[in-house]
């Protein structure tokens, strides 16, 4: 009798726990009819996707001058990058036959690249605010760019000086160049995807 008992408590709180799992699929179900249940999830979805897609999404585009000034760093760019590389090379030349007039070029060059690399890292935080965040691509650039506008200051220092042996400053000098290059990569990783030279 006892078991007999136990049995239909156990049955009937089998038929409980089941019962309310069809509730639960019943409601599901339920909701998942409603008119606009896949465009709310469908829209969750997305701004969840949104707020993923780094710091220049989360930005609202503004106008003005703030606007001009935060587009500018990519117009900053080219000019140290071409005076820096222009200038490495020259010193090979330099190498090969030392003249006054190959110094100076090179000299003059180093002073418009160190000035050019320092107002395209200013621009480089005005484009993206105080904000230390984003991916190891996004982190190299970043930080690469301020060791070149330090570098840069420190070889147009040298060249100012104007020493007899240029061994110092060929040691800040083309490392100047190598990083460029990493960092003219990297800035195309952000601007067109990563792996866009197809490599």
């Amino acid at each position: 009798m006892f078991l007999l008992f136990s049995a239909t408590i156990a049955f009937a709180h089998g038929d409980e726990k089941h019962g309310e799992e069809n509730t639960r699929a019943v409601a599901s179900e339920a909701v998942r009819a409603q008119p606009g249940h896949d465009m709310e999830a469908m829209g969750g979805a997305a701004v969840s996707e949104e707020t993923t897609q780094g710091h220049d999404t989360e930005q609202v585009e503004s106008g003005g001058i703030a606007g001009v000034l935060k587009s500018l760093h990519p117009a900053t760019v080219h000019f140290p990058i071409a005076l820096l590389l222009m200038a490495a090379l020259t010193e090979l030349f330099v190498m090969a036959r030392r003249t006054p007039e190959r110094e100076a070029a090179v000299k003059i060059m180093i002073y418009g690249g160190a000035a050019g690399a320092v107002v395209a890292a200013l621009f480089g935080w005005i484009h993206t605010g105080l904000w230390f965040g984003g991916d190891t691509v996004m982190q190299l650039h970043r930080w690469n760019g301020m060791l070149i506008a330090a570098l840069s200051l420190v070889a147009a220092w040298i060249a100012f000086q104007n020493p007899q042996s240029r061994l110092a400053f060929r040691l800040t000098l083309f490392p100047i160049a190598a990083l460029l290059i990493a960092q003219g990569y990297m800035g195309g990783e952000l601007a067109h995807g990563l792996n866009h030279l197809k490599l």
